[in-house]
């Protein structure tokens, strides 16, 4: 990465307060590397820097508040999180359910990590001592900069379910990040909606870690936003492990949404699967890169990444770059990308038999979506999955 002078960190170095040894360390090491510039590769078709500097208004201050109605029905643990911060009085924890918050932790080296554990208020840990219904996490953001941090631990053959879902107030920039820790034969989901304003700035890091046996699911579905960047990244530490990520963006106006991922097999006979699929309409814009890590000790990897896209409009955009690194010489790993216009020869079979031709669309892209929606673990959420679907291609 090539630094650059940001008038983005300019800004924020007033509001840099100084505490813990970890967030002193942050602070110097993303001055000293600086945010993405415009010649940085990793952000080549997501110019977040110099975007959000035009339009990040950082004393931009509200009370938040959590409407209940907002919270879905199922029986779990319910955490609303207010600017990065735990609310206790309007959350719901159950028995077996560790809800901690303290300083944080550690930080990543990628600049939004850095920036993140260098302003986030409070780390939250979240475990469990036995089974338990899903864990539902509810953010609202309403100041101009807002960093929330959460670390879920599942232990030893333990199973954990974490949805996630955000209400940010239109002109913020909320740099979130959450992260997963695995122990042997472990079993953690995490699924989230993104629905964001028109004029709404979101970078979301999310990291998982795994031991021997364990399998972890990430399940990300985007809307709309201004700007959406998702940086994903799961490390197969140990033998035995599956690594799981599925998402799907359905955008249309001038949304523009960024999947960065990254799966690193490092021992062997370990499996991963990914498939992201986008539905693009007007004036929106799409970027997948996906990259696959083999590591020469990782014998016998199943690796697969798939990347699919139907383009509604001649002004959608879409970037894709799938990638494969393999040291390793006894795999099955592939990779593919499509992207191209509704089928022409399905519509008219459709409304040859009656159906219009604007209902034929949307049956043909709600199929093409199905096959992500199957996978999140919470019914509640598929139904909701369904409706904001089944809403934007009417």
């Amino acid at each position: 990465m090539i630094k650059e002078q940001s008038i983005l960190l300019d800004k924020l170095q007033g509001s840099f307060k100084p505490g813990s040894e970890i967030r002193e360390k942050t602070w110097k090491m993303l001055l000293e590397i600086g945010l993405p510039s415009k010649k940085s590769e990793a952000y080549k078709y997501t110019q977040i820097t110099s975007i959000l500097e035009k339009n990040i208004a950082l004393e931009v201050n509200e009370t938040p508040t959590f409407n209940k109605r907002e919270r879905y029905k199922s029986a779990g643990t319910h955490l609303v999180v207010l600017n990065g911060v735990l609310s206790v009085e309007n959350s719901e924890i159950e028995d077996g359910v560790i809800i901690e918050s303290k300083d944080v932790s550690e930080g990543k080296h990628d600049p939004f990590s850095l920036l993140n554990a260098a302003f986030c208020p409070e780390e939250i840990e979240i475990s469990i001592e036995q089974a338990s219904s899903p864990i539902f996490v509810y953010h609202v953001n309403t100041i101009g900069f807002s960093n929330p941090r959460i670390h879920v631990s599942a232990k030893a053959n333990q199973e954990i379910d974490v949805v996630e879902k955000s209400f940010n107030n239109a002109g913020t920039f909320t740099n979130s990040y959450i992260s997963f820790d695995l122990e042997a034969n472990a079993k953690a989901s995490y699924s989230k909606i993104q629905s964001y304003g028109e004029v709404s700035y979101v970078h979301e890091t999310i990291f998982a870690k795994q031991q021997r046996d364990s399998r972890f699911f990430s399940n990300v579905f985007t809307f709309s936003g201004s700007l959406v960047r998702n940086n994903i990244t799961i490390n197969l530490e140990d033998e035995n492990c599956e690594g799981h990520m599925n998402g799907l963006y359905l955008l249309d106006g001038k949304s523009h949404v960024d999947n960065n991922t990254s799966v690193d097999h490092i021992k062997p006979n370990s499996y991963s699967d990914e498939l992201y699929k986008g539905i693009l309409d007007e004036k929106s814009t799409g970027v997948f890169n996906g990259k696959i890590y083999v590591r020469p000790d990782a014998q016998k990897t199943n690796a697969f990444q798939s990347n699919n896209n139907i383009l509604l409009s001649d002004n959608a955009n879409i970037h894709t770059k799938p990638q494969l690194e393999i040291w390793a010489d006894d795999v099955k790993c592939s990779h593919g990308c499509t992207s191209g216009q509704l089928d022409e020869d399905a519509i008219f079979y459709l409304r040859s038999r009656g159906i219009s031709e604007k209902k034929a669309k949307a049956m043909i892209l709600t199929a093409f979506a199905a096959e992500t929606i199957a996978k999140v673990p919470v019914q509640e959420m598929r139904d909701e999955l369904e409706q904001l679907i089944a809403l934007k291609l009417s």
